[in-house]
């Protein structure tokens, strides 16, 4: 069984600490999974990855994408109003070239479950300085103490398929399931409710969804307002997709194929 995992970012410490985040949920994910993709979306100067590699852990299973802001602007119709890190788009590319048999798109701040935890679901269905080698220690420690939270809930009258709080942090199918419903919506290149529209291609595809609470992951924390909301919280973004067209309207997919930039070469290293 083999399990990739998608993470996406921009190089502008959005939400606060970012190169703390990313190279605890990094790390997590390089011991998980197979095969990790990061892709690197818009960076106004350089990658992430470049300023956190020294404290990264790797063993060779890390892809390293990069979308330039030049390559980002043509990618998005050079839309002004596109999120700065589109995540549907750039999740896409992830997805398309990903090699598991399970695909799992997540977050640049989630620390991931164990190994032997993502394989039972699969087959049932410190103070002071940071010590990011400890990363499992802690993983470990928050474990045992943490309180579990199971907060359902709902975008707007008719979702009926966000059933989880920030759904988007964390969304694993088989590789099949992504195919079939072409990843991510790529006409929603603005914030929000994209993760709830990809759950319902999901279910209009004829596929079904489950909100798992056991193994737990952890969501490490950004910015002061305690949410993100795609950047429209802290101003970073101005324009959101259509709560409608994404939640209520939304049928079978309309990315036409190739999804993903398919038929696109795109350069990668390998760490």
């Amino acid at each position: 069984m083999k399990i990739s995992a998608v993470i996406i970012s921009r190089n502008d410490n959005y939400g606060g600490y970012l190169n703390e985040r990313a190279t605890y949920a990094l790390n997590s994910a390089i011991n998980t999974y197979d095969e990790v993709i990061y892709v690197d979306w818009n960076s106004p100067e350089h990658s992430l990855l470049y300023d956190i590699k020294d404290n990264l852990q790797l063993k060779g299973n890390l892809k390293h994408f990069v979308i330039t802001p030049e390559v980002a602007s043509i990618l998005t119709n050079n839309d002004s109003q596109a999120q700065k890190c589109c995540e549907v788009l750039a999740r896409n590319i992830g997805i398309r070239r990903a090699t598991g048999d399970f695909i799992i798109s997540t977050n640049i701040d989630i620390i991931h479950p164990k190994r032997e935890d993502i394989e039972n679901i699969i087959k049932e269905f410190h103070g002071g300085e940071l010590k990011y080698d400890q990363w499992s220690e802690l993983r470990d420690y928050i474990y045992i103490n943490s309180e579990e939270r199971k907060d359902e809930e709902k975008t707007m009258a008719g979702d009926d398929y966000s059933i989880i709080n920030c759904c988007g942090d964390y969304q694993l199918a088989p590789k099949h399931v992504w195919d079939s419903i072409r990843g991510f919506e790529e006409e929603l290149i603005y914030p929000l409710f994209a993760d709830t529209n990809v759950q319902k291609k999901s279910v209009m595809h004829g596929h079904g969804l489950k909100a798992i609470y056991n193994p737990p992951m952890f969501h490490i924390n950004h910015g002061s307002k305690g949410w993100g909301g795609g950047g429209i919280a802290d101003g970073i973004n101005k324009k959101s997709n259509d709560q409608y067209r994404a939640v209520v309207y939304q049928q079978l997919t309309e990315n036409t194929d190739p999804w993903g930039f398919g038929v696109t070469e795109i350069e990668f290293e390998i760490i």
